[in-house]
């Protein structure tokens, strides 16, 4: 899966648990503050990333989701594919 295509499936992943349009996301744009996201959805959104990325991944790490940027690089950490 290409650098883009991964960015993609992460944007949907997360669009769909925060409920947003796709396009009102940006790479820097904080999950919490400005999309509204909670706890719960940092657990949501990781599960969905570990099944669909077929990674295992610390929940430790879901308080480091504040972004698509910051979810990327989380993903990388632990050698998504």
């Amino acid at each position: 899966m290409s650098d883009d295509e991964r960015e993609a499936k992460v944007r949907e992943i997360v669009a769909n648990v925060v409920e947003l349009d796709e396009s009102s996301l940006t790479r820097t744009g904080l999950l919490v503050e400005e999309h509204g996201a909670d706890s719960l959805d940092a657990i949501e959104i990781l599960t969905h990333l570990e099944t669909t990325f077929s990674v295992e991944i610390d929940p430790k790490a879901a308080s480091r989701m504040v972004n698509i940027d910051a979810i990327l690089e989380i993903l990388d950490e632990y050698g998504a594919k």
